[in-house]
């Protein structure tokens, strides 16, 4: 009855809900953003320069908002710079994560995110919060899972086949999920000090600024970049901001449950959705017959590889929750 009750508690919550749609928007986005580097052939510096330049948009919604809601974006020089490098590092995970992505698809490098409950937890550890033993049982689940995920079979000399974990995804998707859960923690203490608009507006000027440094300095994205502007495909573009909207849609109502839920570790464990969303939505497309997803692809092991790693994650991501539930 005990538990019943919990759960009934947990579905009452606006934050839970938050993040299971923003769960579903990340799980598609991991697809379109197969679909561009797969179809549309679209390099990994067109995508981050495009990304990062989406974060004036960000800044003008923010602004509007603020000007509606008769609220300030005027806040400390420290909390600005703070809401600045958050926007830095919003503009930065997508690099690792893409290439990852290339490499292994939306089935592998998506669900691998659910490592964020772990990080963020050992950050916010950092910060005086002290993990408990369900906190410590879900993280193991978690990384056992992933681990699992990036298995990948290959043929050997002899031509038999072999399974090797892609240690370069792993750390790709590592690298990606520690910058995730440092905005997470970053954005809830800023916001916590100002407002949810004000870092918002600051985040998405950081944003920008990134990408145009990363235009400066990077030649070869800067020649991708300007490569595509060149030869604008629209419908590339047009796919392309559709998915900028998921993300920053998902993103952001992430940031508003972590600011109102109980804890980042938390709130982003409940992102166990999102590797839930992925499975179904390539289940889908292969049942459908579309061409150029990893989805399309598996055998009936492969798939049972992939249900075995999302079970194990999810059930961790729910023991780290129901740790400070």
């Amino acid at each position: 009855m005990d538990i019943l009750n919990a759960i009934q508690g947990l579905l009452s919550q606006g934050w839970f809900w938050m993040v299971v749609s923003a769960s579903a928007m990340f799980a598609a986005g991991n697809y379109i953003d197969e679909l561009l580097l797969g179809e549309y052939e679209q390099p990994v510096g067109t995508l981050v320069i495009i990304s990062g330049l989406f974060g004036l948009v960000l800044t003008l919604g923010f602004a509007s908002a603020a000007f509606l809601f008769q609220t300030t974006i005027l806040i400390g020089n420290t909390l600005v710079l703070q809401a600045i490098g958050v926007g830095v590092l919003e503009a930065l995970w997508v690099i690792p994560y893409l290439y990852a992505t290339k490499r292994r698809g939306a089935v592998v490098a998506g669900p691998l995110f659910q490592m964020i409950p772990v990080v963020s937890g050992g950050l916010e550890y950092l910060l005086g919060s002290v993990p408990t033993m369900l906190h410590v049982l879900g993280s193991i689940l978690i990384v056992g899972g992933g681990i699992i995920l990036s298995v990948e079979e290959e043929e050997g000399e002899n031509g038999e086949t072999i399974s090797r974990i892609d240690w370069i995804t792993v750390g790709l998707m590592s690298l990606s999920v520690f910058l995730v859960a440092l905005i997470y923690v970053l954005f809830r203490d800023a916001a916590e000090e100002a407002s949810y608009t004000a870092v918002g507006f600051w985040s998405g000027i950081g944003m920008f600024l990134t990408s145009l440094t990363i235009w400066l300095v990077c030649k070869p994205y800067r020649q991708d970049f300007n490569e595509f502007c060149r030869h604008t495909n629209g419908k590339a573009l047009s796919v392309q901001l559709f998915n900028e909207f998921l993300d920053a849609g998902g993103a952001y109502l992430n940031h508003l449950a972590n600011l109102i839920g109980p804890s980042v570790m938390v709130v982003s464990a409940f992102n166990a959705a999102q590797p839930v969303f992925i499975g179904l939505f390539g289940l889908g497309l292969g049942l459908l017959g579309i061409n150029g997803f990893t989805a399309s692809r598996g055998s009936l092991k492969v798939w049972l590889l992939i249900a075995t790693s999302i079970t194990l994650i999810a059930a961790g991501t729910v023991l780290v929750a129901f740790g400070e539930v």
